[in-house]
């Protein structure tokens, strides 16, 4: 497990391996992330719950096909859990795969901790930090802004991220 102190909130911030126990913790939060794109969908809620939760199962299964060895971490305000984190590390870069917080956590500086703590091991390692974000997620895209990640590279639907070690200091937001 991993501490961090976020001063912006006076809290504790840790991070730690998922276990079976979390996947009721990770649908929730999945659900939470996701919240706003499934209320667009005019479905009995039964069959709107089997198809997020669809969803949800083929999310982490893509993830892992597309970054074998890889995983995600619980990341834990004060002992509680609000979010996960999913990095790959591979031979030339780290690869963000997602970040997500309960919408309570949001705001906090916690994103931008763990963000911080991941440029600060490729920065030691001499790695870039990738990402995709979303096109129409103009949330994400200026948190990685902030954070000093440039647009590398763009499709119709995704923009993909690129931090370099020596781009941006690693300052507060």
């Amino acid at each position: 497990m991993s501490t961090l102190m976020n001063p912006a909130v006076d809290s504790i911030i840790t991070v730690r391996r998922a276990t079976p126990e979390d996947q009721d913790f990770l649908f929730g939060l999945y659900c939470a992330a996701r919240a706003e794109d499934f209320s667009l969908l005019a479905l009995p809620k039964d069959q709107k719950q089997q198809l997020i939760l669809m969803q949800f199962t083929a999310q982490q299964n893509a993830y892992r096909a597309q970054f074998p060895g890889s995983d995600y971490v619980i990341v834990m305000q004060n002992d509680r859990p609000v979010g996960r984190i999913w990095i790959a590390e591979m031979e030339q870069e780290f690869h963000l795969v997602d970040i997500a917080l309960l919408p309570e956590a949001r705001n906090a500086g916690i994103g931008a901790l763990l963000i911080r703590q991941l440029q600060t091991e490729a920065r030691r390692a001499g790695k870039a930090v990738r990402s995709t974000v979303f096109r129409f997620n103009s949330g994400s895209l200026r948190f990685h802004e902030r954070l000093g990640f440039r647009i590398s590279a763009e499709d119709p639907v995704q923009y993909y991220m690129e931090w370099r070690p020596g781009d941006s200091p690693l300052v507060a937001p």
